[in-house]
């Protein structure tokens, strides 16, 4: 079987043609294994009981992939910016992630051509493609691939371009041959993260406890919210940013974002309390192949009678 670095230029040229902005390679162990089995045992996956089923895939991937060698790993950037938007527009009140198309689309049909060139220079070579989705830890990789460390608020930081990216990973049956640096973790004593967490969701140990999270809470969780906490959203009504907007990594000029990604004029035109008056028609019409739909038409308007009785 061949190994990575025989074809390395094409799936690094492949990659970026795609709009991916760095590219790495990992191996398929995860060194962060047994912290995640202490977030389990200690309940911070909240109601995403599928985390717990996999566990031991994320202890041995090759339980389930005997045949993978080795990750691919892309990083995509989405707005690091908000658009400017009347006050009380629908934008001021996503997360900067879910203001373009649905990243789940947009990453995977990158890594198919990466596959596909993979497929073409390597014939035979497996490959298993994963974007937010699977039992593995696509941060670690792309820590262990050199592209940047993971930081105080669990996310990935890269050093010139801050942490406002997808990340997309492609598994593959390909030996792991690519020389990769460690990135030097760069968060030293700050710890602006964990003071500005409205809901103190931010851990000791680099990680989220999701019972606090605000995206969490208003993309994940089916039900009421509790009540403690949807008095603290900060104007959230899907996900949160504002562990990343505080970030002294996040304040240099940002990398534009993939074309996919940028924010859509509807949601800047759209108030955010026209949402309680949706049908679901609308609510599909106006969030077709957007990442908001996770939340569903229920969970969204929820989201905003929360947003609405804070303010």
């Amino acid at each position: 079987m061949s190994s990575l670095s025989t074809i390395w230029p094409e799936i690094d040229r492949t990659a970026r043609a795609s709009g991916a902005l760095h590219v790495g390679a990992s191996d398929l162990s995860d060194a962060h294994a047994a912290r995640f089995d202490e977030w389990i045992e200690g309940g911070h996956h909240a109601t995403m009981g599928y985390l717990a089923k996999n566990r031991a895939i994320r202890s041995d991937p090759h339980t389930r992939f005997p045949w993978a060698r080795s990750v691919v790993v892309i990083l995509v950037p989405y707005a690091a910016e908000r658009p400017e938007a009347p006050e009380g527009a629908l934008s001021h009140a996503i997360a900067r992630c879910a203001l373009g198309d649905d990243y789940h689309e947009v990453l995977d049909r990158m890594l198919r051509a990466v596959e596909s060139t993979i497929g073409r220079l390597a014939p035979g070579a497996k490959t298993w493609r994963y974007v937010d989705t699977g039992p593995l830890s696509d941060r670690l990789f792309a820590a262990q691939a050199g592209l940047g460390w993971i930081a105080k608020n669990s996310m990935l930081i890269n050093e010139q371009d801050g942490s406002y990216f997808f990340i997309g990973t492609l598994l593959t049956s390909l030996e792991n041959d690519i020389t990769t640096v460690a990135a030097a973790d760069r968060c030293g004593t700050c710890t602006r993260c964990i003071d500005a967490c409205p809901t103190r969701a931010i851990l000791p140990n680099r990680s989220v406890a999701s019972e606090l999270c605000i995206s969490y809470a208003t993309i994940e969780h089916r039900g009421p919210l509790d009540a403690e906490l949807a008095g603290h959203l900060e104007g959230n009504a899907f996900g949160c940013d504002i562990c990343q907007e505080v970030c002294p990594w996040n304040e240099g000029r940002p990398p534009a974002p993939h074309p996919a990604f940028v924010p859509r004029g509807e949601y800047r035109a759209t108030p955010l309390t026209d949402l309680l008056r949706f049908s679901q028609a609308d609510f599909s019409a106006l969030f077709r192949r957007s990442a908001v739909k996770r939340a569903k038409l229920t969970g969204m308007q929820r989201n905003v009678e929360a947003v609405v009785k804070k303010n």
